[in-house]
């Protein structure tokens, strides 16, 4: 819908999109464009309205609003409008040129209303919104001493002058109503003077104007680089992010930004929760305020004791713009995903952001019933929508929020959106030692720089780790909620029994063939692939006897994968009514947040962490009577290349210890601090410590506005992506169905890492 004052004089000959890029397959024109962006700006200023003032730029909202007015007045050009008119000529005449550059010339159209350092920052918005400064430095080079400037002279020329009559008076009739039509008066927004009748000087003086803002851009760049004051950059980095924001928002044709109240009532009445039946540590988690620490036991309800947090959580009497809730695994992401629209009730307000979330989203709405091609679409704009910082709730990895550290292209953008924003952290201890000193650093900068909060949980807090966390989140010994011993005891679901050997041995396949024919669903555990594939190769036989036996392991491709985890969720999964006996043969996939309860599990020796999630995987319900048996091997015992020798050597002391006793949580912590002890700890330590220090010297401590960095984007996909690779039997398959459905196509590739692609 378009305000009352609108400029129709250049609605027909001033594009800003071809038909191909335009809402309904038309063009659209600049006009409408720039209102879109100013009307997502309004929706991210009213999301976020102290931000200016916790910045300390109180005029933020006032240059940010000029600044998108005034972003796409280059499109004006004569070249770029032929490209968007399929005009050859012109397309070829304006090839190589920016048209951000050339909205510059219409900056000083604005003479007050606007300090000088203003006008800097709204020439540094316009003409950074696509490219960074490297980029345009290399694109528009400074001309000879003495030549004319022909680079820019020969766009300009052909500036027809009824088009900068035109813009004038856009701007002039149009700027401030707009404004006040968006209400953003109410947010500091205010008016400005305009040059009178600027025509019969503008190709005297355009080319020159251009070339004082991009030198003074790339002097403020340089200036910036020489400086290490976060109170300098943050206000910089929220300037252009805002910005991206709202035009790519525009491009994409959004709707209004969905906002979402977080309410206790809410929870309570989703997840089935009578008040009078909440837990301790659920009742404590509502009433805090500020960052926290929650060490609840498995089951006990600790997803809802997080989101009863983010309903208390409110900042100078705003609620939080944005929830993030934070996994390791991608199969725990797209099981909270499903959770948390059913609390929200709408599925436009929770997004999805891993590696492969799109195959995720076509594969939740193909189980809905969807056609192949709705599916696919709706699943890739349920996607965009995510990567557009759009839903108020989103479910993401620790790595998402290291793209912006790494300066991946659209930092900014993904910056700004975690102002004030609260984080819920599960499952922090499935990080290695390195890869949580980078996590901890990252949240550590949105803490003291972006008012961000945080509600980390676990079941097993090392004290190391919480030492750790007490000093990123800055708290006191007081802030963390506990529950209680009486709760720890009646979540208590596993006995454990340690094997002396390993499982390769007759008798040892004989226990695992006898708890199968009694009807029980187990859980075979190895470390490795190769090792899980024997030991399906001994079990398979129970097929015979009409048991299922099924192999589950990282290689496997994602449609393999997705059957094969169907399979043991209807068979064993809380809501199954399928229910059957079972055994899954698996690696350390399995310590992923499937929803599935089995009856027994027989593993390898592991570090005390991962044990403690497989031993999530059995009665996971509690419905078994008495304690399930939980079997650890002893052997083999020397890490197998993926695990610290030392850590399962003190991980079998413990246990060995603890035979025949049920599995305490509350005391798992204490056994940590055992097995972390001495050299092991003093090596975590020095580790932790070195990886840390590294990252914010060369990420944290060089991270600025307007620079994305490709060397850092090289960098952050190596550590943390893997590549994907096709096995070549999926060949012809694959072939067929990159001409049907793509996304399809891509469930047949399997992700390795890079250190294995580099082996084969």
């Amino acid at each position: 819908m378009r305000p009352e004052q609108w400029p129709d004089w250049i609605e027909e000959t001033l594009l800003a999109k071809s038909a191909d890029r335009g809402k309904g397959g038309k063009p659209e024109s600049m006009a409408m464009h720039t209102w879109l962006a100013l009307s997502r700006l309004a929706d991210f200023v009213r999301l976020r309205a102290p931000l200016a003032g916790q910045l300390g730029h109180p005029r933020l909202w006032h240059c940010l609003y000029w600044g998108v007015f005034l972003h796409d007045f280059g499109k004006a050009m004569p070249g770029f409008q032929g490209v968007l008119r399929g005009d050859k000529a012109l397309r070829e005449h304006w090839s190589g040129h920016r048209h951000e550059v050339f909205s510059l010339a219409f900056l000083d159209w604005i003479t007050s209303g606007l300090n000088e350092e203003e006008r800097l920052w709204i020439a540094a918005a316009i003409v950074s919104h696509h490219k960074d400064a490297a980029d345009l430095r290399q694109a528009y080079p400074l001309p000879e001493p003495g030549e004319p400037d022909t680079l820019l002279l020969e766009q300009l020329d052909g500036l027809p002058t009824e088009h900068i009559r035109g813009l004038h008076r856009w701007l002039a009739e149009c700027g401030w109503a707009w404004a006040q039509t968006l209400g953003l008066d109410a947010f500091g927004v205010a008016p400005v003077q305009f040059v009178p009748s600027p025509e019969a000087s503008f190709h005297k003086e355009a080319a020159q104007r251009i070339r004082h803002w991009l030198r003074a851009y790339r002097k403020f760049v340089k200036q910036l680089n020489r400086q290490n004051d976060p109170a300098v950059f943050v206000p910089l980095l929220a300037l252009r992010g805002m910005l991206i924001n709202s035009d790519h928002s525009a491009s994409a044709h959004a709707s209004a930004l969905p906002s979402v109240t977080f309410r206790a009532e809410d929870v309570i009445e989703k997840r089935g929760i009578p008040r009078e039946k909440l837990y301790q540590h659920q009742n404590e988690a509502e009433n805090t305020d500020g960052s926290v620490l929650l060490t609840a036991p498995t089951g006990s309800g600790k997803t809802e004791a997080a989101l009863l947090w983010a309903a208390r959580q409110k900042q100078d009497g705003h609620a939080p713009p944005r929830l993030f809730y934070t996994l390791p695994y991608q199969a725990s992401m797209n099981a909270m995903l499903l959770r948390l629209q059913e609390i929200f009730d709408d599925k436009n307000l929770v997004g999805l952001q891993h590696g492969r979330s799109l195959l995720a989203l076509y594969r939740q709405l193909m189980d809905k019933n969807y056609d192949p091609r709705q599916a696919q679409t709706e699943a890739k704009w349920i996607r965009n929508l995510a990567r557009l910082n759009y839903p108020p709730v989103r479910v993401f990895s620790p790595y998402q929020m290291l793209k912006a550290m790494y300066r991946l292209k659209g930092y900014e953008a993904q910056l700004t959106d975690y102002h004030n924003a609260i984080f819920i952290f599960d499952e922090i201890h499935a990080y290695e030692t390195k890869r949580m000193a980078l996590i901890l650093k990252t949240i550590e900068y949105l803490r003291r720089h972006y008012h961000a909060r945080f509600f980390v949980m676990s079941a097993t807090f090392p004290t190391l780790i919480k030492d750790w966390l007490r000093e990123t989140l800055d708290l006191g010994s007081d802030d963390e909620i506990k529950a209680t011993g009486a709760l720890f005891e009646k979540f208590q679901r596993h006995r454990l029994e340690i094997i002396e050997g390993e499982i390769f041995t007759p008798d040892n396949f004989a226990r695992i063939f006898a708890d199968a024919r009694a009807g029980k669903s187990v859980l075979v555990v190895c470390n490795i692939v190769d090792r899980a594939q024997e030991a399906y190769k001994n079990l398979k036989d129970l097929k015979n006897e009409g048991i299922e036996v099924e192999l589950l392991h990282g290689r496997f491709n994602l449609r393999d994968r997705l059957d094969k985890e169907r399979i043991v969720q209807d068979a064993t999964g809380s809501k199954s009514d399928k229910r059957r006996p079972i055994v899954l043969v698996a690696t350390q996939v399995v310590e992923v947040s499937l929803d599935i309860d089995l009856n027994t599990i027989y593993t390898e020796p592991a570090p005390l962490e991962a044990l403690v999630q497989r031993f999530g995987r059995i009665n996971r319900r509690g419905k078994i009577d008495g304690l399930a048996p939980v079997h650890v091997f002893t052997q083999p015992d020397d890490g197998q290349i993926i695990y610290n020798e030392r850590l399962i050597a003190g991980t079998l002391k413990v246990l060995r210890r603890e035979q025949g006793k049920p599995v305490d949580e509350s005391a798992v912590g204490q056994w940590l601090d055992e097995i972390y002890e001495g050299e092991v700890a003093e090596e975590w330590k020095t580790e932790f410590t070195k990886t840390a220090q590294e990252f914010e010297a060369a990420i944290v401590n060089t991270l600025r506005p307007f620079q994305s960095d490709r060397m850092l984007r090289d960098q952050f996909y190596k550590a943390f992506d893997g590549i994907q690779v096709l096995p070549d039997c999926h060949w012809d398959k694959y072939e067929d169905l990159q001409k049907t459905f793509p996304l399809e196509a891509s469930e047949l590739l399997v992700s390795i890492s890079w250190g294995r692609y580099h082996q084969l």
